[in-house]
């Protein structure tokens, strides 16, 4: 994502300016620049994600991006080569890493948002910075933007920063447009620059390498923050080479002409290349985070032996038919096929080496990885102890057993609307079926009937049976605060709409999507005093989403309050 040239293309008529006594060249962008044809596709997909693919970027942050880039590249050239400049070079590498970056809590909507702005700051410094001082024979060495993403992501790690999803929408109108100016752009850009060949060369080997590396290691899993459950074979492979983001790395920064070799052979070959490191670097992880980190890191690995590769593959660039080609390689030709082969067989070994791991794939948000204890409750009692134990406490007690009086509560739920069930949250997690929509819904309107009858009667106990954890405070609340009044209140409802909502969670976007069930209606609060004198009653709106506990075939109690989340 960075076609880099020394200078960008000038004009037509030469214009120059006089400052202090010395002319300044101008050199102002022309309309047959390749950088502002990416330019046209990147911030037409900018524009597409802060509206309808919601990407987590503020305005502010790509503003701070362009700037940071374009006022290194004026300077530059103002102070060293002298002359006054469009800094395109600049502007595209400060849009590729603000396109590619993202500060974890940052999220849609914030449009003027500065979080990390020291972080997207120094990503566009550092890669401004490899394109001055790192070079070789008049050329820098990496793709500026994809050096200084891949030294964030691994020198900061998922607590600071994060690479854009791999999955953005779900299918629809949008995301059918997204992928035609996505593939349309990628596709023209690279003819305009004879780079056709390195593109397809890495989309055609990158689904031929994954596909390799998977089918002999089905187990190799990939854990992601927008689907529930982990991704594995041929799901992950259609999602990997499927993925806009991978997309946008194959058609605007790999592809960059002044970081590959020159002939088509060897452009050919580096595509090729990238996608074989990419594979066999992804092989190890399962968070999506360094899955990503991997992919990108391939560009740099490969850019580092460009200049190797060219003078391997230079006889395949002098011309002729493919047997002189073979015969001007030599030996190397075997040599190179062997090699290739070995390579090849390595890909399945990399795969597996995400199996062998001792300690849980999934992170915490500050990215460390937690501890399982093999322990349970406050004694410390292993696990198989805990389950011989509470296996015998559930038995009946020994010996001949009377019949005895038995009560129990009935509860009269109030009419429950059809559910919603959005394809977000499908799209999330496909076990979510309509009847298991329905099934947390009714459960979540019991749960509140339960918290309802706890507070009319200032039963704590009974409050514990439809809510927990946080969830459990915020009834258990009111319920001391009514006693400590003398009243009690009684609270009933009544809902027109109910829906499942996929929020994200509150301190960490990297984290698993939440799925809560949201209730819109009115509740009417009936208060009495002491002696069971009406002091008030009040009915007002309500608008709540709820998170349950338990498991997703037994999700019973309230758990948290989701009301106060984001979407995602």
């Amino acid at each position: 994502m960075e076609l880099n040239t020394r200078y960008p293309t000038m004009a037509a008529k030469r214009r120059t300016v006089n400052i202090r006594g010395r002319e300044y060249p101008v050199l102002l962008p022309s309309i047959r620049d390749p950088r502002l044809h990416v330019a046209v596709v990147l911030l037409t997909l900018q524009g597409l994600g802060q509206t309808v693919l919601n990407f987590r970027l503020s305005i502010a942050q790509i503003l701070i991006c362009l700037a940071t880039g374009a006022l290194i590249e004026f300077g530059y050239g103002f102070f060293k080569d002298k002359v006054i400049m469009w800094p395109a070079s600049g502007l595209l590498t400060g849009n590729s890493a603000a396109f590619i970056l993202r500060v974890p809590g940052t999220l849609h909507g914030q449009w003027w948002s500065t979080r990390g702005m020291w972080i997207f700051i120094g990503v566009v410094a550092v890669s401004m910075a490899s394109k001055y001082l790192i070079r070789w024979r008049g050329r820098h060495i990496f793709n500026p933007s994809n050096l200084g993403l891949v030294l964030a992501f691994v020198a900061l790690g998922p607590q600071y920063t994060e690479p854009q999803d791999l999955w953005w929408i779900p299918m629809g109108p949008w995301m059918i447009v997204t992928y035609a100016i996505l593939i349309g752009g990628g596709l023209f850009i690279g003819w305009e620059l004879k780079l056709l060949g390195l593109e397809l060369g890495y989309m055609a080997a990158f689904a031929l390498f994954v596909a390799l590396a998977l089918i002999p290691v089905p187990d190799h899993c990939m854990i992601a923050s927008w689907y529930a459950t982990p991704m594995c074979g041929q799901q992950l492979w259609q999602i990997l080479v499927t993925s806009p983001e991978v997309l946008i790395f194959a058609f605007f920064m790999v592809p960059d002409p002044r970081t590959v070799p020159d002939g088509q052979a060897g452009r050919f070959v580096f595509g090729v290349l990238v996608a074989f490191l990419s594979v066999v670097l992804l092989g190890p992880t399962t968070l999506e985070f360094w899955t990503k980190t991997a992919i990108l890191a391939s560009l740099v690995f490969a850019c580092a032996g460009r200049f190797a590769l060219g003078r391997l593959l230079a006889p395949l660039e002098e011309g002729g038919g493919p047997v002189d080609a073979v015969r001007r390689l030599g030996l190397r030709a075997p040599v190179a096929l062997g090699v290739s082969l070995l390579l090849l067989a390595a890909l399945p070994l990399s795969a597996e080496f995400s199996l062998h791991g001792t300690i849980p794939a999934p992170e915490l948000p500050d990215g460390t990885r937690p501890t399982l204890a093999l322990v349970i409750g406050p004694n410390a009692v292993d696990i198989g102890s805990w389950t011989v134990n509470a296996a015998g406490q559930a038995l009946p007690p020994p010996g001949g057993t009377t019949p005895t009086q038995a009560s129990s509560r009935v509860w009269f739920l109030p009419t429950i609307p059809p559910v919603t069930l959005p394809d977000n949250v499908t799209a999330f997690d496909s076990t979510i079926t309509q009847s298991k929509a329905d099934t947390w819904a009714r459960q979540v309107v019991l749960d509140l009937m339960i918290e309802s009858e706890a507070r009319r009667a200032h039963d704590l106990t009974l409050a514990s049976v439809g809510a927990t954890g946080d969830g459990l405070t915020e009834f258990t609340d009111v319920i001391k605060q009514d006693i400590k009044a003398g009243k009690s209140v009684l609270k009933t409802y009544s809902f027109d709409r109910i829906q499942l909502t996929l929020f994200l969670p509150k301190l960490s976007t990297q984290a698993s999507r939440l799925v809560g069930v949201s209730l819109h209606g009115t509740s009417t609060l009936i208060t009495r005093d002491a002696s069971g004198k009406v002091l008030s009653q009040q009915t007002q709106p309500y608008a709540k989403s709820w998170g349950l506990g338990g498991s997703n075939a037994n999700p019973d109690p309230i758990i948290n309050d989701y009301t106060d989340l984001s979407l995602a």
